[in-house]
């Protein structure tokens, strides 16, 4: 296998990465709505007299796995903003999921904590939106997100698929500058 055969392998593997976090990203934005209007329906029924607790009971399930922590629903927001979010707009949009701030006796605090640990973490960006400090998704290379800025780990698998082939198959190694140094010594 040769390197434009890694080169469109790798290219290949982007792709179908690149749709699939597409998908996943279409998913959750779905979800983040459906809780929205599950929350708003909640209020409704809670309004007009309707007992819920037989759904709820069937929904049990969804309701722990999708009842996320504070920082994964900040980090949710974020991710599906089209644009850099106020503290204040996040606490909206925390608000429409319901139940994740209302334990919180200052929510913008915890909001702004939450955000300045994620920026340090570089799982989010910090900017300025109409003058007021703001956040958004932070976008990186998509080798960085591999953990190896551009080279295999030296445990991972290709190399085995590599070593299967015969070294008369293979062009030859390119020296580095320091072979390439101690031979003229």
């Amino acid at each position: 296998m040769g390197n434009e055969d890694y080169r469109k392998a790798y290219e290949s593997a982007a792709k179908e990465l690149e749709q699939l976090v597409q998908q996943q990203e279409r998913t959750e934005d779905r979800i983040l709505a459906l809780r929205k209007t599950m929350n708003v329906l909640s209020t409704l029924c809670q309004q007009e007299g309707v007992d819920l607790s037989e759904i709820d009971k069937r929904h049990a399930r969804l309701a722990q796995i999708i009842e996320g922590s504070v920082t994964e629903d900040i980090l949710k927001v974020i991710s599906a903003a089209s644009g850099p979010m106020t503290t204040s707009e996040v606490r909206e949009e925390l608000n429409k999921l319901g139940g994740s701030m209302a334990e919180q006796s200052n929510p913008l605090a915890t909001i702004n904590a939450v955000l300045n640990r994620l920026t340090e973490q570089d799982r989010v960006k910090e900017t300025v939106k109409d003058g007021r400090k703001a956040w958004g998704r932070r976008l990186v290379p998509l080798s960085s997100l591999l953990g190896h800025q551009g080279r295999v780990p030296a445990d991972h698998p290709i190399h085995k698929l590599r070593a299967t082939y015969k070294a008369s198959d293979e062009k030859p190694k390119r020296k580095t500058l320091g072979e390439k140094i101690g031979e003229k010594e």
